[in-house]
């Protein structure tokens, strides 16, 4: 039966529902060649990311582990400060760091210009790590990331889960609508690259605190929002209303590098186990102390 093979193969069917609810979604609209509209972002902004949260949530019903006890990741708030530190500061210090260099390179970075509403950047951290992308890692980080360590650490874990990350949002690749299609090829390439980088730190954000799977959607949400910390130059970027992307390559390719230098001064200091549990994702929050860690 189906049931016991989803039982027996935990994480492949994790992997498989993901990408088939998601790409199913996503390929209504391709296919419909929908227009920007409440009813797109729906399917497509909301519905396909919350494609890992849902497929998780079949595998640990159908497994019939408690579903109580591995939502609690979701609402487990009381950790060490300095996790909602790493959440938030990485993300931005990431691009921060990463636009100073663009501008270095001759990109189109105005900082003289730079004069963030912290506001609205709080309210854009909001929105993507509950809606906008951060409901993804209730899944990736929330389920995959306890089963892959427990078998092959954190490291591991945390670059295949960054690969099937990377993949899982090729539709958006071949979507006319979306800005990934309008990419350069170096751009492209780029964020598959920064996508495995970004899933070290995650990893270890998530381990850090104890299996906290609400500290990374703030992490994710944090690193879609906090992009909006680089000043472009407008002028230059937007040319009759539409983008250049070619002119931001030198801040793409930047935004992965700074990633990666992230990434590997944390596998330096905690090492390659990214501080990785034992613990099951049914199990994984609740009952361990970890965020007093590195």
């Amino acid at each position: 039966m189906l049931t016991n093979w989803i039982r027996t193969h935990r994480l492949v069917s994790f992997f498989l529902l993901t990408y088939a609810i998601s790409w199913s979604l996503n390929g209504v609209v391709i296919a419909l060649q929908m227009e920007p509209s409440w009813t797109r972002w729906i399917l497509s902004g909301f519905l396909s990311a919350s494609g890992p949260a849902i497929a998780a949530a079949i595998v640990v019903h159908v497994s019939d582990d408690d579903l109580r006890v591995w939502a609690r990741g979701i609402v487990h708030w009381r950790v060490h400060p300095k996790w909602y530190v790493a959440a938030i500061g990485i993300p931005a210090a990431i691009a921060l760091s990463a636009g100073a260099i663009a501008a270095l390179l001759g990109g189109p970075i105005d900082f003289g210009a730079f004069s963030p509403n912290l506001l609205t950047l709080a309210f854009g951290i909001l929105l993507g790590t509950f809606i906008g992308g951060g409901q993804e890692e209730i899944g990736w980080r929330g389920f995959a990331q306890p089963e892959l360590q427990q078998r092959y650490g954190g490291l591991v874990a945390a670059i295949v889960i960054g690969v099937l990350w990377g993949g899982w949002h090729l539709p958006l690749f071949f979507d006319p609508t979306a800005p990934h299609a309008q990419w350069p090829l170096a751009s492209q390439l780029s964020y598959f690259v920064g996508i495995i980088g970004f899933s070290v730190l995650l990893a270890w954000v998530y381990n850090g605190s104890g299996g906290s799977i609400l500290l990374v959607m703030i992490m994710h949400g944090s690193e879609n929002a906090l992009g909006a910390l680089v000043p472009l130059d407008v002028d230059l970027v937007i040319v009759d209303g539409v983008p250049d992307w070619g002119l931001l390559v030198s801040l793409n390719v930047s935004h992965v590098a700074v990633t990666w230098v992230f990434a590997l001064v944390v596998l330096m200091v905690v090492g390659t186990g990214l501080r990785a549990t034992r613990l099951s994702a049914a199990g994984a929050t609740g009952t361990t102390r970890q965020d007093e860690r590195v």
